[in-house]
């Protein structure tokens, strides 16, 4: 060669290798500034501003694998049926070499357990030990650094290979290979494949989604895992209640049955319908369960949302699914916080999950939540109720209110889940009595009724009904209605539900009259004594309340004989314990009349299959 030529060709190689070490550079430090980058790195001194780099060769002739291959879906399975014993996923990274071992749980949960993180510093003593120096030589730059042999790098990774894989596991390697371009770590992929044939290989997947190359090792695995088969039918845990006995059993409802998988960031949604209990907006348990695997007993508790339902009613609830163990509840929740981890392929601790909790955090056992379960439900009995309405008043306004609130006590009832033909409602309304000169005057009305019937009979009556204007604010007539209820309910003995609850309801203001006249308080001219019907009704099982115009005041000390006896009177038929007006709502005392529904035992902390009406 000529001295021309000479310089010539020793300016191409200079220049080659430049181009060699700005490219590994630009690799090694992809979307770092400039200040990550050590400056006297690059054969031919620091990079020039705006200088790019030419690749004039593929850095990886062969490409990379697939992200969900078939190979790698066949060894997912074949771990979660037991053709092997775990998976090893290995993955060599520009900073260490990751190892995970995947193995499964009796219920064939997928698990994934740290085999160790190694440092390239350990394994190839030669690369320098300084992270972005290291970098820089993984991805093949060679710079004004001590250069690392091929031949002592190729030894290296050959003698970790053999010390860090077992030999029963030769053939359980899945490889992750997310990289492309970076010569060391290309050279590690082809001497773990010349050593363990891998089982199967997983590479990088769509930008920006879960296991692209910017992911953790551990992330990367645990979506990988995610897509397993499902080994056991995942169920919700519900309870049944017979319709004609009302014996509470346990009911599972399959969410996602057995052999169901997803493709890589792929969720599934099942969707059930159930009903609330008698309770109204009481959180209850919907536990998510596995079984074990053949062979094996018992199931597991995936995870255990609650969420309040409104008695009676239907619930809509949606279930995602996002690999095996992993189920959570989309909606409506109660915002309490799970009474067990949701399972799933994280670290290894039983059945935890990539959303479950810390160890102390175990899902609720599933053998607490049945064992709770009362025996069945008491369904309440018939209900027949005779409300009594004051019809005087200063004003006519004053009547109106009762009227009106009688009515919507009656429609409280019959909105009540399965009333239907097993309410009955009877209403008697008392005016004041008007004292007339011989029996051959015309007697004003004193009482108005309408008989136990239906709820919508004893409404549309009282819309008719006039109020009258009192003219002493002392005694009313209940006295005289009290008798009536008394011969009405009598003459409903035989009635279609001779077992029927009995209730009185009184609306009103005033104390009914006395059978004789004490000091100012008048009597009734009819004779009747609302003690003896009272303590007639009470004797017979008949329950009796009051909601008054206004509450008692307490008489302590001297007193007037109307206020010590007003006070007496209602306390005697309130038994202590009125409804006032202005405070207790029409709703509230419906629900204080009707018997209520009740569980035999402790109430059921689950939701129901089947609605109780």
């Amino acid at each position: 060669m000529t001295a021309e030529e000479q310089e010539s060709a020793t300016a191409a190689l200079r220049a080659a290798e430049r181009a060699w070490d700005a490219g590994a550079a630009e690799l090694a430090f992809a979307g770092e500034d400039g200040a990550a980058r050590p400056a006297a790195l690059l054969r031919g001194g620091p990079a020039e501003p705006g200088e790019r780099t030419r690749q004039r060769w593929p850095r990886h002739p062969g490409g990379l694998p697939e992200h969900d291959s078939a190979q790698g879906r066949q060894a997912l399975a074949d771990l979660i049926d037991g053709g092997v014993d775990a998976l090893f996923f290995v993955e060599f990274t520009p900073d260490c070499i990751n190892v995970i071992k995947a193995v499964t749980d009796a219920y064939g949960i997928p698990q994934q357990i740290d085999a160790g993180t190694t440092k390239w510093s350990s394994v190839v003593p030669s690369l320098d030990h300084r992270p972005e120096f290291l970098r820089f030589q993984l991805a093949g730059g060679i710079g004004t650094l001590p250069v690392s042999g091929r031949r002592d790098f190729d030894t290296a990774v050959t003698r970790w290979l053999r010390e860090f894989v077992p030999p029963p596991y030769a053939r359980s390697i899945v490889l992750l290979n997310r990289r492309s371009g970076w010569a060391l770590l290309d050279r590690a992929v082809a001497l773990l494949r010349a050593a363990y044939p891998p089982r199967a290989e997983i590479g990088p997947a769509p930008a920006g989604a879960d296991g692209a190359p910017g992911r953790d090792t551990r992330d990367v695995v645990r979506e990988a895992l995610r897509t397993a088969p499902l080994r056991a039918d995942h169920t919700l845990l519900l309870a049944r209640v017979d319709q004609g006995t009302g014996t509470v059993r346990t009911h599972t409802h399959v969410l996602f049955p057995a052999g169901s998988r997803l493709r890589p960031g792929e969720t599934a949604t099942a969707e059930i319908t159930v009903f609330g209990g008698p309770a109204d907006r009481v959180p209850v348990v919907l536990p998510v369960l596995a079984a074990a695997a053949r062979g094996g007993s018992g199931t597991v508790v995936l995870s255990a949302r609650q969420t309040a339902l409104t008695a009676f009613a239907p619930a809509r609830l949606a279930f995602v699914l996002r690999g095996p163990g992993e189920v959570t509840l989309a909606g409506p929740e109660s915002g309490a916080p799970d009474t067990g981890a949701t399972g799933g392929p994280e670290s290894g601790r039983p059945n935890g999950g990539a959303t479950g909790g810390a160890a102390g955090d175990r899902p609720a056992d599933v053998s607490v939540l049945v064992g709770r379960l009362p025996r069945g439900i008491i369904r309440p009995p018939a209900l027949e109720v005779v409300l009594t309405v004051e019809m005087s008043g200063a004003e006519p306004a004053e009547t109106a209110e009762r009227l009106a609130f009688a009515r919507e006590v009656i429609a409280a009832l019959a909105r009540r889940p399965g009333s239907g033909r097993s309410l009955r409602v009877g209403v008697v309304g008392h005016y004041d009595h008007v004292v007339h000169e011989n029996s051959y005057t015309p007697r004003s009305v004193l009482l108005l009724t309408v008989p136990p019937g239906p709820a919508t009979a004893a409404r549309s009556a009282l819309a008719g009904w006039r109020p009258a204007r009192r003219e002493q604010d002392t005694a009313s007539s209940l006295e005289d209605a009290l008798r009536k209820v008394r011969l009405t309910l009598a003459g409903t003995d035989n009635a279609p539900h001779p077992r029927a609850e009995r209730a009185v309801l009184i609306v009103g203001r005033r104390p009914p009259g006395l059978p004789a006249q004490h000091d100012v308080v008048p009597s009734c001219p009819l004779g009747a004594d609302w003690r003896t019907e009272l303590n007639s009704l009470r004797a017979r099982g008949v329950r009796v309340m009051t909601r008054l115009d206004r509450a008692q005041p307490h008489v302590d000390g001297p007193a007037g004989p109307v206020q010590r006896y007003t006070a007496a009177a209602w306390d005697t038929l309130s038994d202590g314990r009125p409804f006032l007006r202005g405070k207790d709502s029409a709703a509230a005392v419906a629900d204080a009349l009707a018997p209520a529904w009740r569980w035999d035992g402790p109430p059921c902390r689950l939701a129901l299959a089947t609605p109780l009406l």
